[in-house]
Order: structure tokens, then C-alpha cells, then sequence
């Protein structure tokens, strides 16, 4: 569904459209676990479990959308609606380019960044959490945040500091 529709959650751009619920296959080892927030292969976004979208309401996030999410064991078929994908929506432009170490394709983008350096920034003027623009993968948020996930036990989430971060 995702591909017929070429849908992407990492551009930090808004939808517009709506969608029925979005389904995803998957295959579980035994002794696997479902983490909080999962890796889901051509999902392009995050898929986060309720519990941390519950914990992203309480801390009164609101720059996110959430479309709702069916993961289909392959074998078993058995079925998992607790997760969602979720779309950050904003991007910003954050990287001190001259002080930042990075690998990039011959059109300009990046593709490894090695050395991470944020300009200096009036972080009022910024949503708490955001997509950086200068590499969409890549999720910033506010320490506010962090600590709230930690404070959880939240699991499958890494926080970085800009620099001891590496892609």
C-alpha cells in the first residue's frame, strides 16, 4: 500500500490525504520482541507503539500526524494493531556545514554523516521534535522528550548528542 501509493513519512512534510489503515508483513524469529518503536522495511517513517504516542500526547506534541497500522506475521498471519506510523511534520536546516564531517552522493545529498556540528539556533523558534533537513532520516528532539522516553524505558529509540552522533 505504501508503494502504490508512493507514500513517504520521512520528508517532514504534512499529508493531506487520507488512507485506510496500512498493513505490513513481517517475520518473527522465535525469541524476538516487539520493541517500542520498530524498524519496519519500506515503511520510510517511524512506527511507534501506543504507549510512547500516548506519552508524545501527554507531553502535548503536536507536530506529528499518526496513520494507523496492521503488522501481518508472515507464517502465523497473526495480526498486531498497537503500533502506528508516525509523520513528523517540519524540517529544519540545523547543520553548521563547514564544521560538519559527512559522505554525500555525486548530486550533493548526504549519505553518512561522521561529524555532526548544530549552528547556533534559537531553539524557541523550534517544535520539540523535527526532522533535520539537510538529512531527512534523521529525528531531532528536545532533551524535554529524551528524558521523558527514558524516564519510560521506552525501547528502540537512540539518543545521540550532535556530537557523538554517526550515521
Amino acid at each position: 500500500y505504501i508503494e502504490a501509493y508512493d507514500l513517504s513519512f520521512e520528508e517532514g512534510e504534512k499529508i493531506t490525504s487520507t488512507y485506510p489503515e496500512i498493513s505490513l508483513s513481517y517475520a518473527k524469529e522465535p525469541g524476538d520482541i516487539f520493541t517500542d518503536s520498530l524498524a519496519a522495511f519500506g515503511c520510510n517513517g517511524l512506527v511507534l507503539n501506543n504507549k510512547v504516542i500516548q506519552e508524545l500526547h501527554s507531553l502535548k506534541i503536536n507536530n506529528i500526524q499518526y496513520f494507523d497500522l496492521r503488522l501481518i506475521e508472515k507464517t502465523t498471519k497473526e495480526e498486531n494493531s498497537g503500533y502506528k506510523i508516525a509523520n513528523i511534520v517540519g524540517a529544519f536546516n540545523c547543520l553548521d556545514i563547514d564544521k560538519c564531517v559527512f559522505e554525500t552522493t555525486s548530486s550533493g545529498r548526504i549519505m553518512f554523516i561522521e561529524k555532526m556540528v548544530f549552528k547556533e539556533l534559537d531553539e524557541s523558534k523550534l517544535p520539540e521534535i523535527f526532522r533535520l533537513a539537510e538529512y531527512l532520516p534523521l529525528i531531532v528532539t528536545s532533551d524535554r522528550i529524551k528524558q521523558a522516553f527514558e524516564a519510560k524505558g521506552f525501547t528502540g529509540l537512540v539518543f545521540c548528542k550532535p556530537e557523538e552522533f554517526s550515521s
